[in-house]
């Protein structure tokens, strides 16, 4: 994470996207990560429901079949680790390591040293180098920091909601992560933790002290809002990006351009379309772009097992306080890949991980309650 913020910062200040050695440690963890979902299938094999290794292996295979007929090459190291490469799916089988009852709990202590440690790192750049004087210094800054914690925070301040232990790490992460989407001037971010609040809020039976507890965080955020120039512009910025609309045209002549070939088999590694008359192979919204480079299938497997299974443990009545969590989380992402955090992708990247292993928690929950 640190080296991808490194290159982040570099491309943004420099135009150069180049890593130096270090990239053969990123790329060594995710060949690590790989082995272990591939070795951890032998044990996994009567934890899952057939159907959601069904699922996972159908997404993996026609997207293996895709980069192979349309990618780079099995040999281009940045190809196979590219969102459109075969190793974030994957590592996307970290949703079958999550069966073990200690692994999870381990799971849980790492979630809450890496919101730690992610905080350290933005502490610190705010004291070296500051926010910046225009948002993409912020975001080449800031940017993957703010990310990660968009997706480990509310993991963190809900399960250690009924640990008086924690209570100080739960008001510091979510603290945190309001502070840091604050300083990228993300909307969609801070729609994210208003989402998280409310759900915290509605499972909180002594509300009195939640008002005063966040009524006291608001106003030492009022304070540095006040007092600090940086968190002033940061605010300035997101209140003049906060009635623009800059995705409804994307889409817009986004989808004026598909055709039901497209959308059934895909266009394969490199897709384009033509925005504002010029080639362009963004898109900000992820379902889209799933359907657009892999085709159907890959994104009704994901579809099922990213939001149709969460969707339905959230709504069952009688569900537990962890569940529900888990379920919450998955219905964020699926939100968030809609469009909602443009940042998050299905990728090598750390937050990835992080959800890929919630889900499998919450996969394995639901196959303990299909065979009861």
């Amino acid at each position: 994470m640190y080296f991808e913020q490194g290159r982040l910062f570099n491309s943004v200040t420099y135009g150069d996207l180049t890593l130096g050695s270090e990239r053969y440690i990123r790329a060594a963890s995710v060949i690590l990560i790989s082995v272990t979902v591939i070795l951890n299938f032998f044990a996994a094999k009567y934890k899952y429901l057939p159907k959601i290794f069904l699922a996972y292996f159908l997404i993996l295979g026609f997207i293996t079949i895709n980069y192979l007929l349309t990618g780079p090459g099995i040999d281009d190291l940045t190809g196979l680790m590219d969102s459109k490469g075969i190793g974030p799916w994957i590592a996307f089988g970290l949703i079958f390591v999550c069966y073990d009852d200690h692994r999870y709990e381990l799971f849980k202590k790492f979630s809450i040293i890496a919101v730690i440690v992610i905080s350290i790192y933005v502490i610190y750049s705010l004291i070296v180098d500051g926010v910046g004087i225009y948002r993409g210094q912020s975001l080449a800054k800031y940017r993957i920091y703010a990310t990660n914690l968009m997706w480990i925070t509310p993991f963190v301040f809900f399960m250690s909601k009924h640990d008086k232990k924690l209570r100080f790490i739960r008001v510091f992460a979510i603290f945190m992560g309001i502070i840091t989407a604050l300083i990228c001037v993300t909307r969609s971010f801070l729609l994210i933790y208003f989402l998280v609040l409310l759900f915290d809020f509605f499972h909180t039976k002594k509300k009195t002290i939640y008002f005063v507890g966040f009524g006291a965080l608001g106003l030492l955020f009022v304070y540095m809002l006040l007092n600090t120039a940086s968190f002033s512009s940061s605010f300035d910025l997101l209140v003049k990006r906060g009635i623009e609309d800059s995705r409804t045209n994307q889409l817009m002549g986004f989808l004026s351009q598909l055709n039901f070939v497209d959308l059934i088999v895909g266009q394969g590694f490199d897709p384009v379309y033509y925005a504002d008359g010029r080639q362009s192979n963004m898109i900000d919204n992820q379902w889209l772009k799933l359907i657009w480079w892999a085709g159907l299938i890959p994104a009704l497997m994901y579809f099922y097992l990213t939001a149709f299974i969460p969707f339905k443990m959230f709504m069952k009545k009688g569900q537990d306080y962890e569940t529900k969590v888990e379920s919450f989380i998955l219905l964020i992402w699926t939100l968030a890949c809609a469009g909602l955090a443009i940042y998050s992708t299905m990728s090598v990247d750390f937050f990835f991980f992080i959800v890929c292993i919630i889900q499998g928690r919450l996969l394995y929950k639901y196959s303990l309650r299909r065979e009861v």
